[in-house]
């Protein structure tokens, strides 16, 4: 039987070593490199609960602010209430005050009046009486009387003139002291409306900067959630890899294909032989054996068409005399995926399939890690 698999090629085995090596050199654990992934993750979480944390206590000393400015505002809208109140009790004393003012002086004015109108008609007759002398005593102690009596009168009037002027000058000068109490409580309620403006605009910065804080606190809890998903599915693919893990699946591993072996794992016999052949009906697909990542797919002399899979941990498997070959460099594959299609075998006189499992570049007996049977 022609078996080209028994006795490798010194050239071949010089490229595959050549390939070997760069790829475990290139190569790095998935694993570690989820790890890695997972450890940046994990120390950006922890930022983004410190800048939470931040910002919760700017969100809480905020709404103390917030609490006692709104505090200084009840107090601002109380304050101004009263003063509005006494304000317009003010003004109100005010209008009656003027009331009165103008009420006494049109009294004083009347009374003027009379008092001139009493003199324009009892004086001249007393003067003309007294001009033209008295013919006897009877006449003189009447007009006498007469004077008196208009002495009197006018003494009365003045008096009530005067009366009058003293309350005039008493209304006026309780006016003036409304008219600087109400000054005095409009400038005050003035005061208070100012106030209460600054208040209203130190309470719109503090609402604002109140909304800023609680958007940057939704941003960042959304982070967060994002963060401890990516946590969790980087979890979820070291614990799946975990699972892949090569080194833990001896006697697990799926066979490329099934067929009737031609070559037989042999490294130390006459012929040696590296791995396994296997004769195919055409068309057969051929397999992944385990998880890994395609690290070759090219031809080479002797083998045809050849494709390797790194499975981490420093193990290869090798898959040659292939047809059909679509899957690029770099394309990782699942367990049993299928890689390529048979091809022409020598060893097997038709189609058929030759392959390797490798650690760290020197072959092992695939038996021991498939699946029986």
């Amino acid at each position: 039987m022609n078996r080209p698999t028994s006795r490798p090629l010194p050239h071949f085995c010089a490229i595959l070593l050549l390939i070997l090596c760069g790829f475990s050199l290139l190569a790095s654990p998935c694993r570690a490199s989820l790890e890695e992934e997972m450890s940046a993750k994990n120390k950006q979480l922890s930022e983004r609960k410190k800048a939470i944390q931040s910002l919760t206590e700017k969100e809480r000393s905020l709404h103390k602010d917030l609490a006692r400015l709104e505090d200084s505002f009840k107090d601002a809208a109380a304050t101004l209430e009263r003063l509005q109140t006494e304000l317009a009790a003010l003004k109100k004393e005010q209008a009656e005050g003027a009331r009165r003012l103008t009420a006494l002086l049109a009294e004083r004015e009347k009374t003027t009046q009379r008092l001139a109108e009493l003199m324009q008609t009892l004086w001249p007759i007393y003067l003309k009486a007294k001009e033209e002398g008295f013919a006897s005593t009877d006449e003189w102690a009447e007009a006498n009387r007469r004077g008196e009596w208009l002495t009197a009168l006018y003494r009365e009037a003045q008096t009530l003139r005067e009366e009058i002027e003293r309350q005039s000058q008493i209304v006026a000068d309780q006016q003036s002291t409304l008219d600087q109490n109400a000054e005095n409580a409009a400038a005050q309620v003035e005061k208070i409306k100012a106030s209460r403006a600054e208040l209203e605009k130190r309470k719109n910065r503090f609402e604002s900067q109140l909304a800023e804080v609680r958007t940057k606190k939704k941003e960042s809890e959304k982070e967060i959630q994002n963060l401890m998903g990516s946590i969790a599915n980087l979890r979820h693919k070291i614990s799946l890899q975990s699972e892949k893990k090569i080194s833990k699946l001896q006697g697990k591993l799926e066979w490329p294909a099934k067929g009737k072996t031609v070559v037989r794992f042999n490294p130390d016999g006459n012929p040696a032989s590296n791995g396994i052949g296997m004769a195919l009906p055409a068309g057969t697909p051929v397999r992944s054996m385990s998880w890994g990542k395609v690290v070759h797919n090219d031809q080479l002399r002797g083998f045809g068409q050849v494709v390797i899979v790194f499975h981490g941990d420093d193990y290869y498997s090798l898959y040659a005399f292939l047809s059909e070959a679509p899957l690029p460099v770099g394309r990782e594959v699942e367990k049993g995926q299928q890689i390529g299609v048979c091809g022409f075998y020598p060893a097997a006189k038709g189609e058929g399939l030759y392959f390797e499992l490798r650690f760290k570049q020197k072959v092992i007996n695939p038996l021991k890690w498939l699946q029986s049977g």
